[in-house]
């Protein structure tokens, strides 16, 4: 069993040394990458790479920032910022943890994403995302 988020005199119970998912970074979704991503370098971050639709920012403090150009069809009303977790096992071990302190399941990973995440939404829809692997990817030879 996962530890609560709050307990009845709402302090913070949870460890998190033992859950199954690891802070990763912040995602921010925008419509143009290249502009976005020099107003970004202009506050402090600095660029570290850039792979199809994403760019990868630094800040001195450490903060990894994902440009991410979003471009799905699909509502993205939903979609402004999102913290970002790697998934450091089972994903289904991971869904069944964010379940049990409160999330809720926003977006499914879909045919055509470029990666592989779940979006889940917080009391408030605010997302956070769960960032694993295809099954199919740890096995393939590529």
């Amino acid at each position: 069993s996962y530890p609560t988020a709050m307990t009845d005199n709402n302090t913070n119970t949870s460890t998190w040394a033992d859950a199954p998912i690891s802070f990763r970074n912040i995602v921010r979704y925008v419509k143009d990458l290249d502009a976005n991503t020099k107003m970004y370098e202009a506050i402090g971050f600095k660029f570290q790479n850039k792979r199809g639709d994403m760019t990868t920012l630094k800040n001195d403090e450490g903060l990894t920032l994902i440009l991410h150009q979003w471009s799905d069809p699909r509502d993205t009303s939903f979609l402004d910022s999102s913290i970002g977790f790697t998934v450091k096992s089972d994903i289904a071990e991971a869904r069944k943890y964010v379940e049990s302190v409160g999330f809720k399941l926003l977006r499914l990973p879909a045919d055509g994403d470029k990666g592989f995440f779940f979006i889940y939404g917080d009391l408030d829809g605010n997302p956070i995302n769960l960032v694993g692997h295809h099954l199919a990817a740890k096995h393939s030879k590529h």
